[in-house]
């Protein structure tokens, strides 16, 4: 009995400390996205509450709001607050009190538990800005920085969204146009243009920028513009775009970028079958290994979006699945991952496939939100010290198409001068192969 009384003694503080240590593991976060509204397939394009000036613009894009939505593994309820930082049109933050006030912060986040069978996160949280906390007072690229009051010196997650002054008209063509890839592969590309038409008051040599964008694929910017550094930012690629700005606002400007590959049409995870994406912690492997797509495709998908609205609560949940790619033994020269709206097109390190020489595959086990997904597999070289892929491409897997039916999205850009300079948003326009987008 004694040594009962003993053992159990020695057992009790070491509880105590494994859960005092349990505490103490910082929250990890497992997805973030941000969409329009409350509609899960708009981009996250908010119009401004209080436009700078009278207009009767109606943007192609802009809601109200926009929502951030992320899913957090912790022991605890996380204790996460926001700062809200003006970007420039390369996403620069601007180093501006002004601008960045300190009044645009919240920690009024809407935090729900995850459903009880689920294995890879126990919260989610969802924030809608503007709110009563949060105003905007001018247009541009925003970043919505999160941080934990236990460690506050370092970002814990961040989200891009827009916000719209509107002050032009902006129509953007597709056009159908040829390059020259480094694969046997379709020479497809697109010609996109966008159109802008300025209202009075808007001086037209500040009108310096457009950035286009596949809709959905916030971190893959199409820069178009007069100012030499912004152009920069299409290094990323591995096929530069040739770009072009003519023209004069008041009578039509127009910012032009030639030769982008037209790609493909995304490939379709749908996850909401039980029977073939049962809960548990078990791989699930794809029934059938992903090939080489030569530009064909049998399904239209969902034009990058995550789509969830047909998922139950209970069963908003993550699945491991394991994701298989043949490569026809031709395995690629560069580094190859998977892009999608489960990573929010933004891969990093850990989307990254390894091969199989055994096997001769490639593969990735991964989680991912139930629902129904939109993906592809793309090539390029993994920096170490940006935990970015760089020199990116979809052609080697994926082909070209010019019945690809993306969207792109042209956002016009204007250089004010109230506050010390800053790049507002005053148009948004969209189009695809079939034609223009309207409201």
């Amino acid at each position: 009995m004694l040594i009962s009384w003993i053992l159990l003694c020695a057992i009790i503080p070491s509880t105590r400390a494994q859960e005092s240590d349990l505490t103490k593991i910082p929250p990890q976060v497992r997805l973030i996205r941000v969409y329009g509204g409350s509609d899960e397939s708009l981009p996250p394009i908010a119009v401004l509450s209080q436009p700078t000036r009278k207009s009767t613009v109606s943007p192609t894009f802009g809601e109200k709001s926009v929502t951030i939505e992320m899913d957090i593994q912790s022991n605890l309820p996380p204790s996460l607050y926001a700062i809200f930082v003006h970007c420039s049109a390369d996403w620069s933050e601007d180093n501006n009190v002004f601008l960045n006030e300190i009044t645009l912060r919240t920690s009024n986040i809407d935090w729900r538990s995850a459903p009880a069978s689920s294995r890879y996160y126990t919260y989610r949280g969802s924030l809608s800005v503007p709110n009563s906390q949060v105003s905007f007072k001018v247009g541009g690229n925003w970043k919505a920085k999160f941080y934990d009051y236990s460690n506050d010196g370092v970002v814990f997650v961040e989200a891009r969204f827009f916000m719209v002054d509107p002050a032009a008209e902006c129509a953007v063509d597709v056009y159908g146009d040829l390059y020259e890839p480094d694969m046997k592969v379709g020479i497809s590309a697109f010609t996109v243009e966008a159109q802008v038409q300025t209202i009075q008051g808007v001086m037209d040599n500040q009108v310096q920028t457009v950035v286009l964008y596949r809709n959905n694929r916030w971190y893959e910017p199409i820069t178009i513009s007069q100012i030499s550094s912004f152009e920069q930012s299409n290094d990323y690629r591995k096929y530069p775009p040739r770009t072009m700005v003519s023209g004069f606002g008041g009578l039509g400007k127009r910012f032009r970028a030639e030769k982008l590959p037209a790609e493909n049409d995304y490939r379709i995870l749908d996850m909401n079958n039980l029977a073939l994406f049962p809960r548990g912690t078990a791989p699930i492997r794809l029934p059938f290994a992903d090939l080489r797509r030569n530009g064909g495709y049998l399904y239209r998908a969902d034009d990058g979006a995550m789509t969830t609205r047909f998922t139950s609560l209970y069963d908003d949940d993550y699945v491991l699945v394991e994701f298989i790619l043949d490569p026809e033994s031709r395995p690629s020269d560069e580094d190859v991952f998977v892009a999608g709206s489960f990573n929010s097109w933004n891969p990093d390190g850990n989307w990254q496939m390894y091969y199989d020489e055994h096997e001769r595959l490639y593969k990735l086990r991964q989680w991912v939100r139930r629902g129904r997904q939109n993906y592809l597999y793309g090539t390029g070289k993994y920096n170490n010290d940006t935990h970015k892929f760089e020199k990116i491409s979809y052609e080697e897997f994926e082909g070209n198409t010019n019945a690809s039916p993306h969207t792109f999205i042209g956002l016009v850009y204007y250089r004010e001068f109230d506050y010390g300079g800053y790049d507002t948003i005053i148009g948004v326009g969209a189009g695809n192969s079939l034609g223009r987008i309207g409201r």
